[in-house]
């Protein structure tokens, strides 16, 4: 036994002996055959290590999303709710059907966010830029919400206001057909100078809250109070001249994409608002008598949704009247031309999907 251990030793220092005295060119070949050997081991680890370093970015890219979409969405029922609770302030103060309408509005429209989608835009065809865009949700996100969130006709935001519509889903992406086409026609209204101001003073309340939590200079936040102080003359809460409004004829076209046409605002007809107006004077058409004159329509107010058209949720922002037509002898009604309030729609990242109004 002791005699077959010493010949194993003795076999090993043979061996090393004799690598002494193999040709330079066998080395070197058996040396690059163990640096391959070596080369594909390390390479295989590092392609796995990074194979795994961009899943991991890939996860967290996810995990980011969904944590910015759900902000996004919180931010908008937030608004919301900050929005009712100003309406039950007005309406226990003032006690006016009007108020009433609006916070029930309000309410109607909370629904509808608190089941919303945040959506990415993935694609945008240039040779209809100002008609359609494609978002990233379609079925699959229904059935994992087990609710019907994203149907056609329903509404798209951008922010509080209004943009667009679905009109194609499929699986995983979804068609929206975009205001500034000039196929998609919305009625909404003039909101009235009140509407307005209430609008304005919320916005900058929110940006006076976020200048608090940025730090920024004592003089931003004085003129950001400054701006509350002077929109505080009472304002008459109204809503006035009904109409329509279209986008460009040429949707190819990239410029003033922000621009719509109006036709036919005016008031001829009663409705949950109040009594028909004159065109001219917006005196009541039963009260033609009377020496107080309304305008129906103005350069800069507010046009909201008003639900007539079965599609859109009343009461949501779409765009502030930037020009009117003098109104020609005869004219039934005004023409206008109204920017959109959620801007220029050119670079467009992310928008909201509403459930649709009726199902």
């Amino acid at each position: 036994m002791k005699n077959k251990g010493y010949r194993s030793y003795i076999l090993l220092g043979l061996l090393l002996l004799a690598l002494f005295y193999l040709p330079l060119g066998m080395v070197r070949a058996f040396r690059g055959s163990a640096r391959t050997v070596s080369s594909l081991y390390v390479k295989s680890g590092a392609k796995k290590g990074l194979d795994s370093f961009e899943t991991e970015n890939l996860l967290l890219k996810k995990q980011n999303e969904a944590l910015r979409r759900r902000l996004y969405a919180e931010e908008r029922v937030d608004h919301q709710i900050k929005k009712i609770k100003e309406l039950i302030k007005i309406d226990e103060k003032k006690q006016l059907e009007f108020f009433q309408r609006r916070k029930k509005a309000a309410i109607d429209l909370l629904d509808l966010e608190l089941f919303s989608l945040t959506a990415e835009v993935v694609h945008r065809d240039r040779g209809e830029w100002n008609s359609t865009l494609w978002i990233g949700v379609g079925k699959a996100d229904n059935i994992a919400l087990e609710k019907e969130v994203v149907v056609v006709g329903s509404p798209v935001l951008k922010g509080q206001y209004l943009i667009g519509v679905v009109e194609e889903v499929s699986q995983h992406q979804s068609r929206v057909r975009l205001l500034t086409d000039g196929a998609l026609v919305p009625s909404v209204r003039v909101a009235g100078k009140g509407t307005e101001k209430r609008e304005f003073e919320s916005l900058v309340k929110e940006l006076y809250s976020l200048a608090m939590l940025k730090g920024l200079s004592q003089d931003i936040l004085d003129n950001l109070n400054k701006l509350v102080q002077s929109s505080d003359e009472e304002k008459e809460e109204k809503f006035l001249a009904k109409g329509e409004l279209l986008g460009s004829r040429f949707p190819f076209c990239r410029i003033r994409s922000e621009v719509l046409r109006g036709v036919g605002f005016n008031y001829d007809f009663e409705d949950d608002e109040g009594a028909p107006l004159e065109l001219r004077s917006g005196k009541e058409m039963g009260d033609l008598t009377n020496n107080r004159i309304t305008s129906l329509i103005e350069e800069g107010d507010l046009l909201v949704t008003t639900g007539m058209d079965g599609v859109f949720p009343k009461d949501i922002p779409v765009a502030y009247v930037s020009y009117i037509a003098p109104l020609k002898e005869g004219s039934p009604t005004y023409e206008i031309e109204a920017n959109l309030c959620a801007g220029n729609l050119e670079h467009l990242l992310h928008v909201s999907v509403l459930p649709p109004l009726i199902r």
